[in-house]
């Protein structure tokens, strides 16, 4: 019986991150032009400026993907990144203007689209998916911080 959640666990996030546009970028955020990892970016940057290693930790990436990501970010004109005052080790990132205009359009157009998604099921069915997405987050979040990553492993 376990092995039938196992499975229906899998089918079902492997369906959710194809049909969310995690593999395909021009799918994320649909009109805007920017991947997942932007539109994370900049929900992340919108609550304040991150070092890079700190937006890394956040996203689950590596440190030469976030500075790829960061780069193409800045050709983009939506961050801006210069040495962090306290530690010139590292890059602090932060929103420009039209970085923070985009977060904004980016964030009104995935509430919209969740919105619709939760009106569309029941009333039972979106107290069950806010449980069990939160005891799974709460499980991987637990994993993350056994093991020191700040991340859940990789399969």
């Amino acid at each position: 019986m376990l092995a039938d959640h196992f499975e229906a666990l899998d089918a079902a996030m492997f369906r959710f991150l194809g049909m969310r546009g995690v593999l395909d970028p021009s799918q994320a955020v649909p009109g805007f032009g920017a991947s997942m990892s932007e539109a994370m970016t900049l929900r992340h940057l919108a609550e304040r400026p991150l070092t890079q290693q700190q937006l890394g930790n956040r996203l689950g990436l590596e440190k030469s993907t976030v500075s790829r990501l960061v780069d193409a970010m800045v050709r983009k004109e939506w961050v801006e990144k210069a040495r962090d005052p306290d530690n010139r080790r590292y890059q602090r990132v932060r929103l420009t203007a039209a970085g923070k205009r985009a977060a904004a359009r980016i964030g009104e157009a995935v509430q919209r689209r969740h919105a619709g998604w939760f009106a569309s099921l029941t009333a039972e069915e979106r107290d069950a998916l806010a449980v069990g997405l939160g005891a799974l987050v709460r499980v991987m979040t637990e994993e993350a911080d056994a093991d020191g990553t700040d991340r859940p492993a990789h399969p």
